[in-house]
Parts: C-alpha cells; structure tokens; sequence
C-alpha cells in the first residue's frame, strides 16, 4: 500500500533544504528550534514523514542573504563569496549571485529545469564569462562539474514520498542519546536514498543520495535550524558531490519565507548561445550568443 493516507495537502512536500552549503548569520534567522525529548523506542517511518512532508509542504519560496562557496576540480582554486544571495522556487528553480565586495557581483547562477546559465561577470574573455547547459548536452567547459539543477534537487526537492510502498521508507538505526533516526528509502537490498533525522520536532541534518552499488552520489549535510514564520529551516547547507570531487556551501541569514521578493525575473535566463555569430552589448563581455530582452 502507498503512503497516500498521509493528509493531500501534503503531497508536495519537500524535507528543507538541501544546496550545497554553509550559511551564517543572525538577523531574520527567527526563533532557534528547541528540540524536545524522544519517547523511548524508536520513532514509526510514518510518524517522520509526516512530520517532514508537513514543514516542506509550508515553504514554497525562500530568499535569502549570505555566504557560500564552490569547489570543482575544473575551478583554478576553492571560490568564496564573502556576500551574496540565493532563491529558491518550487519546483525546480534557483538563483545564486555571488560577490567579492559590495556592488561587485562575481558569480551569478541561474538554473530552471534542466536548463541553466552561469556567469563570471568579471570575466573578459568569451570563453570564460558565459555558461550554457540544456539537457542532454555535454559542455566540457563548464566550470562545476555538478549540474546546477542536480544542486537545487539535493537541497531543496523532496523523495517523492508517495512513490514509495509501506514498507520502503524504514527506520534503520535510531540513537536515543543524539535523538537521531536513520532512515532508508527504496528497496531493502538497493536503497536509493539514505536520511539522518533528528527531533523532537523531526529535522533533516544528513541527506545522502545513493547509487545501485551502494556508493554515496551526493551527500548533503543540513544544520542551524531555524523557525521562520511556522517553518523550520536550516540556515547553513554543506553539498558534497564526491564522485565529482565537487562542493557547495551556504551559510544564511535573512532569510525570507514565501516572500514576494522571489519574482520571475530572478528565474530568467537571458543569454543562450546562437549559431549565428552576434555581437552582444559591451557589458555581456563580447560574447557570441543570444540575449534575452
């Protein structure tokens, strides 16, 4: 049987956050979620879900302030942003602006479906400012290795909890002294997805996405909880993508829950490559391309 007898409305749930990262600060953090006791005895699969599903299911936008980083094998070096900002709508849609000083914007990352653009707005050379991916298309040049919509999947997408028969979301460890549970979705022998929860009230603190040998594909660390107007969310994000040596951190503050500050130009891609060679205005850094009004 499904887990279709938890409440419709929370079908699009969504165990918060997950982008690859580290994010700190104080102010508009909210309240610090306070954690009670567990009852003895471990916690009913059920039980989780539907505590998680009902704290995702509440947040379908954030915004929000801070610092991050960006590790690749094919950046020069480690990338820190001392300020910048992150968005995020459901389903599928981020936006990442990173800056060096104020008013100097260095990164810029804009990822919707399966398609996105990264920009180094700094950058002068054709070839190093722009950075286009469709679906389905490989672009060696990309400087993360790790695909942006994969990023904004293992922070901020649920497990599709409702694919899942009873009995494949399971507790399979539980810690009374941490108030830790672990659980694993997907079949017994073959888990697809590894989950470290911990309450009382039920958190996400470790999200690990696995392959068909059991190997780790991406491995999401979630802490600093904070409840922002009736939802718990974690102001610092660690993603690790250890197959592709890759790593994003956030760490936030100002953090803005279903706000109207998330507007659809954030979400706008506004330069694709063309097979005709145009010129662009001086400030898309003489690049060869399309760019969007």
């Amino acid at each position: 049987m499904k887990l279709h007898d938890l409440s419709a409305r929370l079908r699009f749930a969504v165990p918060a956050a997950l982008l690859v990262a580290c994010l700190s600060g104080c102010a508009g953090l909210g309240n610090r979620v306070q954690r009670a006791p567990l009852p003895p005895g471990a916690p009913e699969a059920e039980t989780i879900v539907e505590a998680l599903s009902a704290n995702d299911a509440a947040m379908q936008n954030f915004r929000a302030a801070g610092t991050f980083t960006l590790e690749s094998p094919k950046l020069e070096a480690v990338e820190r942003f001392p300020t910048g900002t992150i968005a995020f709508r459901k389903p599928d849609e981020l936006f990442v602006e990173g800056r060096l000083v104020v008013g100097i914007i260095a990164f810029r990352l804009v990822s919707v479906g399966s398609e996105f653009l990264i920009e180094f707005p700094r950058k002068r050379d054709p070839d190093e400012r722009y950075f286009y991916r469709l679906e389905g298309e490989t672009l060696e040049s990309v400087p993360f290795s790790v695909s942006p919509a994969d990023v904004a999947k293992e922070m901020f997408t649920p497990p599709d909890w409702f694919s899942y028969d009873r009995g494949q979301i399971r507790v399979v460890a539980y810690n009374q002294n941490s108030q830790t549970a672990t659980l694993e979705l997907g079949p017994r022998r073959r888990p697809e997805r590894r989950l470290t929860v911990q309450g009382l009230p039920w958190v996400i603190v470790r999200n690990q996405r696995l392959g068909p040998d059991g190997e780790v594909i991406s491995d999401t660390a979630l802490s600093d909880y904070h409840e922002i107007d009736g939802v718990r969310f974690p102001a610092s994000v660690d993603a690790q993508f250890p197959g592709e040596q890759s790593r994003m951190t956030f760490d936030m503050r100002n953090i803005r829950i279903n706000t109207d500050q998330v507007t659809d130009d954030l979400f706008t891609i506004k330069w694709r490559p063309s097979n005709v060679e145009q010129p662009l205005p001086d400030d898309a850094g003489g690049n060869r391309g399309v760019l969007e009004p």
